[in-house]
């Protein structure tokens, strides 16, 4: 025993040397809260609340300091339960005498410097509501610099977000309850509470969540521009246990209209918005829609969600979603009305927010572009509306046709029906190129926004060849344009895609191509001489070129045509084919003959006849295929001699002409590849020839037969 004691002071003394040799290194000393000195007075705060702790007493071993929550206030370090807080600071910034700096993260802000550090305990914390000392670490050892009295975090109770429209989605968040604690909520927007829920529990870390949508007080701006307004509902949380009460507040927002367009605007200035009745039809607020036009809304602090937008309350003439924040922004269009005042309802379900509009005549043409001499019908709508004492008369304009001399064209007079409407048609007068201005004004009083209304026609340009038809002989051909812009508009001309016409600049070597405008009234002419074009289909093209700044910008297609060059041969080959088909029928009865005397081979003069019918009609329609269908021909033609010579057994004479058929079908095979279009009308008219000399053949031995 005594030698034990012995070994246990030996070591003690050790121990006390080394204590004196070795320093320890550590951060050492008391933290004051609130205070330069001790004792630290008692400090109660809430999650996300700051707390100035004084450093004037500690030493430091290490050049970082972390600050750490814990339940003990033991000058020691657990990892397990205590926990870190804001940012890691370092000990020369705490030090220093001459300044505070400021530091900031995930939007919390930190002052250090002077030996004081003063920040926010963060709500991310997630502590339970009780007592806590702050623990101050250098990274050296795990010896700390702690405070000399605990603090009291205490329950907190939050709206997520503080603002909003009502039936916003918001979410109550209560922190630092005790853990698994009980919280009874609820909210006013008066003076009377009303119950969301009793005896919500916390977490094991005395913190919870209630999703929710905010109530709604269905608020409306007043008529006219108003500045934004809100209702304050309040919330209360009732911690359980502890008969804590907290209060949290959310800012619901008025609903208004931003802005509305139609044919003129009305737009709210910043911080106001246009409340519920206000009238936009007449005085300076006037808003003025068309019928069948659009009416852009946009409202702001609307239930999210879906609303309807109606016409006189009664007609729904859209939908729109409204944004978790209240916001629209939608586009409708106005139904065929009367002349007046009428009202826009914005239907959400719950509410209604209404607004007024003024609807003005309004013209609609259908179509609205289209070359010189198009048809237009006209649809007037919102004009006075005649009665059976007194008729109203509405009359059709068109601005000018003429650009060097315009004047307005007078183009139809209708009648007003009694409900504000007409239906009537005009032509396309012969008018230059370009967008023109259509009016439709009432006749029985001034003229005035609320008496006429205008639309735009656009006239295209057109081209016509003349004729369109003409033989490869020399025709002289005119090419002629109507519907041409005649101001800021070149125009430029191609033959089968080509750019064919060239000019000279005097007193220049080099040559430029030939642009050309329109005359006054949009019109142009030009001729050329039909030679030199391949049998067939060619196309006039007319393109658009911009003049001045812009010439650079390629030329865009605004016109073209087709026109058909024949040849005098091709003509002898459709007269010819003309008069075969008038008598398809007898040779039709006459091949159903033969197909009856050979009715071995009825499948193979079938085809025979099949394939010279397709092949007259295919060179009907164009002759270039003819080489083509004439190896065809030739190969039916020598199946028909093969079986024609069959039957010459029965019939000397049709083998004869049999002969005679493939005879001419072996002289088609031989100059197929580059005979001349008239060679091939000769083929087939000797074909059709041969064909019906076997019927006249046949047909006379059945008669002697018979």
């Amino acid at each position: 025993m005594q030698k034990k004691v012995s070994i246990l002071l030996a070591a003690l003394i050790t121990l006390s040397m080394l204590a004196v040799c070795v320093p320890v290194k550590a951060s050492l000393g008391n933290i004051n809260v609130n205070s330069r000195t001790a004792p630290s007075p008692p400090t109660t705060i809430k999650l996300g609340e700051n707390v100035s702790l004084y450093f004037g007493n500690v030493t430091w071993s290490g050049g970082t300091i972390d600050l750490y929550l814990s339940t003990n206030g033991y000058a020691a370090l657990n990892y397990t339960t205590d926990i870190k807080y804001g940012p890691t600071f370092r000990v020369s910034d705490l030090k220093n005498m001459t300044y505070n700096k400021q530091i900031s993260t995930d939007a919390l802000k930190y002052t250090i410097g002077r030996n004081w550090i003063n920040g926010t305990v963060a709500k991310a914390l997630a502590v339970a509501g009780g007592e806590y000392y702050i623990k101050a670490f250098d990274g050296i050892t795990s010896a700390v610099a702690v405070t000399d009295n605990y603090i009291t975090i205490k329950a907190s109770f939050e709206v997520v977000p503080t603002s909003g429209p009502g039936q916003a989605s918001i979410t109550l968040k209560g922190y630092a309850l005790p853990a698994r604690d009980y919280a009874n909520l609820s909210y006013r927007t008066d003076s009377t509470w009303t119950v969301i829920k009793n005896l919500h529990q916390s977490d094991v870390k005395g913190c919870f969540t209630y999703a929710m949508l905010a109530p709604d007080v269905k608020a409306a701006l007043p008529a006219g521009a108003n500045p934004e307004t809100n209702t304050t509902i309040t919330f209360r949380m009732i911690v359980n246990s502890t008969g804590q009460t907290e209060y949290a507040e959310f800012d619901e927002f008025w609903r208004g209209l931003k802005q509305v367009k139609a044919v003129n605007e009305r737009l709210a200035s910043a911080g106001s918005l246009y409340g519920n009745l206000t009238d936009f039809s007449t005085g300076g607020l006037q808003l003025n829609v068309k019928v069948l036009g659009s009416l852009m809304i946009a409202g702001n602090h609307f239930h999210p969600g879906s609303a309807t937008i109606l016409w006189d309350k009664a007609t729904a003439i859209g939908t729109t979603t409204v944004n978790g924040t209240g916001w629209f922004n939608t586009t409708v269009t106005i139904p065929i009305s009367s002349k007046g005042k009428h009202n826009v309802t914005i239907d959400e379900g719950k509410t209604i927010f209404i607004f007024f509009v003024n609807v003005i005549p309004t013209l609609v043409l259908v179509p609205d572009e289209g070359p010189v001499g198009t048809t237009v019908t006209a649809y007037g709508y919102g004009f006075t509306a005649s009665t059976t004492a007194t008729k109203y008369n509405a009359t059709i304009w068109w601005d000018y046709v003429d650009a060097c001399d315009p004047e307005v064209v007078n183009m139809t007079v209708t009648r007003v029906n009694t409900v504000g409407q007409f239906t009537t048609t005009f032509v396309v007068p012969h008018a230059v190129g370009g967008p023109h201005t259509v009016n439709a004004t009432e006749d029985d009083g001034p003229i005035t926004t609320q008496t006429f209304a205008e639309e735009t026609f656009t006239v295209t340009a057109t081209l016509i060849v003349s004729p369109s038809t003409f033989l490869n002989n020399g025709t002289l051909v005119w090419v002629n344009g109507t519907g041409l812009a005649y101001y800021d508009y070149w125009y430029d001309l191609c033959i089968d895609n080509k750019k064919d016409l060239w000019s000279v600049t005097p007193g220049s070597s080099f040559g430029w191509p030939t642009y050309f405008q329109g005359d006054c009234v949009g019109d142009f002419s030009f001729r050329f001489v039909g030679a030199g074009f391949e049998p067939g289909l060619h196309v006039v093209s007319l393109y658009k070129l911009y003049s001045g700044a812009v010439a650079r910008v390629l030329p865009t297609l605004e016109a073209y045509t087709l026109f058909n060059v024949t040849s005098p041969e091709a003509n002898l080959i459709l007269v010819k084919l003309d008069e075969t088909l008038e008598n398809l029928d007898e040779i039709k009865e006459s091949l159903g003959d033969l197909t009856d005397l050979v009715t071995d081979e009825s499948t193979h003069l079938d085809s025979v006849r099949t394939a010279i019918l397709a092949a007259i009609e295919t060179a009907r329609g164009d002759v270039s295929a003819l080489a083509q269908q004439l190896a065809d021909i030739k190969t039916q033609a020598t199946t028909a001699a093969q079986q024609a010579s069959s039957a010459a057994a029965s019939s000397a004479t049709a083998a004869t002409n049999a002969s005679d058929a493939r005879t001419a079908a072996q002289g088609a095979q031989s100059t197929a590849s580059g005979i001349s279009i008239a060679v091939y009308g000769a083929v087939i008219l000797s074909l059709i020839a041969a064909l019906a000399s076997i019927v006249a053949v046949i047909t006379l031995q059945r008669k002697v037969a018979g």
